[in-house]
């Protein structure tokens, strides 16, 4: 019986378990603005392009409330300091035949410092198949942050 139980455990912990390609980390001040450069790949040259801009405007009540665009698609998203309700995603190229080969981004919001006002943002980029580069722009820093 026992070995069921490790045997089950072990094949949903290696289900579970995440391989972020890229990762980086912001420390934003209100309406600072942070961006990700996006190349993407078609059939071994990078082509296309884009940008990935987020910011924050308001934080009350342990929501933040906060803006992004991509591709000319701009979008809202409230996030709450609780677990399930401090994240979104944003595809980064369209899934095609494959249905499981995902490109995304997604956004974390891990804290809120109430002295400095500055929140804590991470940004994971999910790329299993290396389709793009990314670049992170940190507004803090005075170079091109590249992650690997």
């Amino acid at each position: 019986m026992s070995k069921i139980v490790w045997i089950t455990l072990f094949i949903f912990s290696n289900l579970f378990a995440m391989e972020w390609k890229y990762q980086y980390q912001f420390v934003l001040k209100k309406d600072q603005i942070a961006k990700v450069k996006i190349s993407y790949r078609d059939k071994k040259v990078y082509l296309r392009d884009g940008e990935f801009d987020f910011r924050w405007t308001l934080y009350k009540n342990g929501a933040l409330v906060t803006f992004s665009s991509y591709q000319k698609i701009k979008d809202q998203h409230v996030l709450y300091d609780k677990y399930g309700l401090d994240s979104f995603e944003v595809e980064l190229v369209p899934r095609g035949a494959n249905l499981l080969d995902r490109v995304y981004l997604l956004v974390v919001f891990r804290s809120f410092n109430s002295k400095k006002k500055r929140a804590t943002i991470d940004i994971f980029i999910k790329d299993d198949n290396v389709k793009i580069l990314a670049d992170f722009i940190d507004p803090n820093s005075k170079e091109i942050n590249i992650a690997k």
